[in-house]
């Protein structure tokens, strides 16, 4: 059978709802009942528009038809949820299910239903594959995300309390810190971790393999007799937790539509609370080319420049890459960056090498790829750490089409 994209004869279901004056759940009981004869292409329905007329002609479909009462809401075939006709995605996947999948699940990567859901060790192995092949450009487990996000908030702590005096960046007051934790409200997500899971425990193997979006709220003193606006630090970290508690895995870096909401809510909320915020937002996967786009602004465009707020400075940390995001044409931004350099290169070099030398314990050898697993370092931090071990004499490398590359105990 030829592809019905190819012909413009052919209609979505949603077109087809439309063309015919009804709702889209009416066209997909038509559809499964063979009243109404559909190809079914990657889960999507293309009906031809003859066939759609015949039934017109043929009184089968009334333009006033009324929209089918609640108890015949169609579910979603993973998440169970019941829908009306806006939260309709598109059929399951698989040849001859008639399940249908959700705007929302659709979203987050489901195109199979319950029943027909590769396992999370299959979905795994593919990802793995296409990884390799060079089909996507990261791969990161959820145990290594939470690794990352753990470390990252570690290093960041520690920076911070070596500082013990701050200029405030809109008064210019100097603010003197004595003790960082005093100032210190942490928390996570882990409520919306165990509501996505639908558990209500959660024990220490859960937390070492799932990231629980990480944040840290420093409220720093007002000086004495000072009238500047309070000064607040934060920090957040990011991972996609619907997609790493489904899968194990994450595979895409935050974009841009994912960073916007939160520049808003958080200037926002420096503005009603009359604050000024220096904000930091971690991504355990990474930020897109246009999220970095929105902090850096545009080289050359007079229209595309860095978002800016007046009580409130971003920046943003790639774990993924291990460097900071911010608009290096902005002064003031470049100078409070120092808050959010986490650790000197060679500082990072040295650990991400005594954590080599740790699984090293264990093993003979250690591949790149299983390191790049286990341990909370990019790929080109645990390379460096690799040639830099290798040059102590008692490690060397080797390189293999099956294994990458490997640092092997002499």
């Amino acid at each position: 059978m030829s592809d019905p994209t190819d012909n413009s004869d052919y209609l979505k279901i949603g077109d087809a709802a439309r063309f015919l004056g009804v709702n889209k759940r009416t066209v997909y009981r038509r559809v499964w009942s063979g009243e109404l004869p559909a190809s079914k292409v990657g889960g999507l329905y293309f009906i031809r528009r003859e066939d759609l007329k015949a039934l017109l002609a043929q009184g089968k479909f009334s333009p006033a038809e009324e929209p089918l009462p609640d108890a015949a809401l169609l579910k979603c075939g993973y998440c169970y949820r019941l829908l009306d006709d806006s939260q309709i995605g598109q059929a399951c996947q698989a040849e001859g299910c008639n399940e249908v999948i959700c705007a929302q699940c659709l979203s987050e990567g489901v195109h199979y239903c319950a029943r027909h859901s590769p396992t999370r060790e299959e979905r795994w192995q593919a990802a793995q594959a296409a990884f390799q092949r060079g089909e996507i450009g990261l791969l990161v487990k959820g145990s290594a995300a939470r690794l990352r996000e753990v470390n990252f908030a570690s290093r960041i702590q520690q920076r911070l309390s070596r500082i013990n005096t701050l200029v405030h960046p809109l008064s210019g007051e100097v603010i003197s810190i004595p003790d960082w934790d005093a100032c210190l409200e942490a928390g996570d997500e882990r409520a919306e971790v165990l509501r996505l899971l639908g558990r209500v425990v959660m024990d220490d193997v859960l937390i070492t393999q799932t990231p629980l979006n990480l944040w840290l709220h420093y409220r720093l003193p007002q000086p004495k007799g000072k009238t500047g606006l309070p000064l607040e630090v934060q920090v957040q970290v990011l991972s996609h937790l619907p997609e790493i508690l489904r899968d194990g895995f994450d595979a895409r870096p935050f974009t841009s539509e994912e960073l916007t909401p939160w520049l808003v809510r958080l200037s926002d909320e420096a503005q009603r609370g009359r604050l000024a915020r220096l904000v930091v937002l971690a991504s355990t996967t990474g930020w897109d080319s246009q999220a970095r786009a929105i902090l850096q602004g545009q080289a050359g465009s007079k229209t595309a420049l860095p978002y800016a707020h007046r009580l409130a400075r971003f920046y943003l940390f790639d774990l993924e890459q291990g460097d900071l995001v911010y608009n290096l044409q902005d002064d003031q931004a470049r100078l409070y960056a120092e808050l959010f350099i986490p650790t000197l290169l060679s500082e990072e070099l040295a650990e991400a090498s005594a954590a080599v030398e740790k699984e090293l314990v264990a093993y003979d050898s250690l591949t790149l790829e299983y390191a790049s697993q286990v341990l909370p370092y990019t790929n080109t931090q645990l390379k460096l750490a690799f040639e830099r071990l290798a040059t102590t004499g008692r490690y060397h490398l080797a390189q293999s089409p099956e294994s990458g590359l490997t640092l092997i105990r002499n």
